[in-house]
C-alpha cells in the first residue's frame, strides 16, 4: 500500500490575455483547465492511464489576473465510490488560493492512503450527496415549463477545440454556448443605479453522463432553485435531442458582482425580476 499524505505540485501555468473575460479576471474555464491538467498528471503518476472524468466540484476563492504564475497542488482523496483527487490552485508569488477542486474519475479506489478533504475545499452551498443526473427532470418536463436557455443546435469543433469528442473540462461550452431564445448576447447588465453587474461563479458541480461527439444535436435548459440577496443557485441540463438522453448537469452558485467596484453587491431589482421568472425551487429535490 502506498501513502500520499501531502499535496504535491502537479501542474503550473501562466494567466494569458486570452484567458481574461469581460469581468477582467481569468475565466472559470481556465480554472477548470488547470485542474484537468493536474488530474491527467496524477493519473500518469499513478500509472492508471486516462480514465474518464465524470464528476467535478469547483469552489472559487480569489480571482486571478493576467500575468499571474499559478500552480496546482494535488493529492488522492481517502474515500469515495471511485478514485478522487483534491486540487488547489494557487498564485505562486503570494500563495493566494484561487480555487479548490474535487475530481472523480472512472476508476476504482487504489490500495493507498490518501488525504482527508480539507475544510477549505469542502462544498458550502452545493450538496455533493445529491445525484443530479438521477434526480433530473425529463426533457418533456423542462419543455413544458419553458425553461430552455439556448436554442437547439449541433455540437461543433468550436465546442470541442477541434477534438472529435468534447473534453469534460469543456462541457460548459455545451451548456452555455449557442444562442439564447430571447436573442440577448450580453451577460453584463447596465443597471438603473449606474452600475455594471454580472454573476461571478463561486461554486460549480458538473456531472457528465457520457462523452459527447461533434455533430450531436443538443439543447440546454436551466432553472434557479434558490435566490438570495446576492446569490443565485442554478441547475442547468443539456440533452441529446435525437435520443432525449441527459448528457450533463451543471449546478452553480453565482454571486452578483459589481464590475466597476470589483466587489459583490445585492442583486439589482431589474435583474432580480428576471431571475425570479426562472425560479423553480421544487426542482432542487
Amino acid at each position: 500500500m502506498s501513502i500520499q499524505t501531502e499535496l504535491t505540485v502537479s501542474h503550473t501555468s501562466t494567466v494569458t490575455p486570452d484567458q481574461i473575460d469581460e469581468l477582467g479576471h481569468m475565466n472559470v474555464r481556465w480554472y477548470g483547465a488547470n485542474a484537468v491538467a493536474a488530474t491527467t498528471a496524477m493519473c500518469e503518476r499513478l500509472g492508471i492511464g486516462s480514465p474518464a472524468l465524470h464528476s467535478t466540484y469547483t469552489r472559487h476563492h480569489h480571482e486571478q489576473m493576467e500575468g499571474n504564475q499559478l500552480e496546482v497542488r494535488s493529492a488522492v482523496l481517502a474515500e469515495g465510490d471511485h478514485l478522487r483527487f483534491f486540487h488547489e490552485l494557487r498564485n505562486q508569488a503570494n500563495n493566494d488560493l484561487a480555487a479548490t477542486f474535487v475530481h472523480e474519475v472512472e476508476h476504482p479506489l487504489l490500495e493507498m492512503t490518501g488525504i482527508e478533504l480539507p475544510a477549505y475545499g469542502q462544498a458550502r452551498s452545493i450538496d455533493l450527496g445529491i445525484d443530479r443526473l438521477a434526480s433530473a427532470p425529463s426533457l418533456d418536463e423542462l419543455r413544458s415549463r419553458g425553461l430552455a436557455t439556448r436554442l437547439e443546435r449541433t455540437v461543433t469543433t468550436e465546442d470541442s477545440m477541434d477534438a472529435d469528442i468534447v473534453p469534460t473540462w469543456l462541457t460548459n461550452n455545451l451548456i452555455w454556448g449557442g444562442e439564447r431564445p430571447d436573442g440577448e448576447t450580453d451577460w453584463i447588465q447596465d443597471t438603473a443605479d449606474g452600475d455594471r453587474v454580472a454573476f461571478a461563479s463561486m461554486e460549480t458541480r458538473l456531472r457528465v453522463h457520457r462523452p459527447v461527439a461533434v455533430g450531436t444535436r443538443i439543447q440546454t435548459f436551466g432553472a434557479i432553485i434558490a435566490l438570495g440577496t446576492k446569490i443565485s443557485h442554478d441547475l442547468n441540463w443539456v440533452f441529446d435531442l435525437d435520443t432525449d438522453e441527459l448528457l450533463a448537469v451543471a449546478e452553480t452558485v453565482d454571486l452578483a458582482f459589481s464590475i466597476p467596484n470589483r466587489r459583490s453587491r445585492e442583486i439589482p431589482p431589474e435583474v432580480r425580476e428576471r431571475e425570479e421568472a426562472r425560479l423553480h425551487p421544487d426542482l432542487a429535490d
